[in-house]
């Protein structure tokens, strides 16, 4: 399953030395989206990451920030999507974007993947509540791009991911939370991910 990690929505003196060992610990994927932050804020952020993990980032705002920074990934958020048009995507990206209806499948398939969301309850936005049933099962087709559930997950909820047959999870409050945890959450997350790729048995 592909385990991905969001940025947390606000700054935060210590995020860029947390993201370089969240890469170092094996990282694939960083979701860069800071909601009422401004260009500045993002160039810092970025700036404080190692330029070799830049191609990993992921922009969801100030898409042209990826022109100086040897970013390769673009997300469109759910709104600039629809305002798009779902229009045409920039050329040699890995483009993605975010549902919050299944319905929506259909209208996403030139993106490479996608966030659905919420899952669960989420731990970041008190109030933002799960729209799932628990026998939940993903039927996609063969042409849709992979999607990774986001919401209120955390280890205790990867189990029930892989069950609901999505392609991957996103982190993004169990994570930032608690960041003293956050290496070793995500490490305990990725060992969970692996082991299911690999057909293991999942330890607790």
């Amino acid at each position: 399953m592909e385990l991905i990690v969001i940025a947390k929505p606000t700054v935060f003196k210590e995020e860029s030395n947390l993201v370089n060992q969240l890469f170092e610990a094996g990282l694939q994927i960083f979701h860069l989206r800071k909601e009422n932050a401004d260009e500045a804020a993002y160039r810092k952020t970025i700036e404080g990451i190692s330029p070799e993990y830049h191609p990993q980032i992921a922009l969801h705002h100030f898409h042209s920030l990826a022109n100086d920074y040897d970013i390769n990934r673009i997300h469109h958020t759910e709104s600039f999507r629809k305002e798009i048009n779902n229009g045409s995507l920039p050329e040699n990206k890995i483009c993605s974007t975010s549902i919050h209806s299944l319905t929506d499948l259909e209208q996403i398939g030139q993106y490479d993947y996608s966030f659905f969301s919420p899952v669960f309850n989420s731990f970041s936005k008190p109030g933002y509540q799960g729209v799932i049933p628990a026998d939940f099962r993903l039927e996609k087709q063969h042409d849709n791009p992979k999607i990774i559930a986001l919401g209120g997950i955390g280890l205790n909820q990867i189990d029930r991911i892989k069950a609901m047959n999505f392609d991957g999870l996103a982190l993004l409050g169990s994570i930032w939370n608690d960041p003293s945890q956050a290496i070793i959450t995500f490490k305990k997350a990725q060992a969970k991910c692996r082991a299911y790729a690999q057909n293991l048995t999942i330890q607790p």
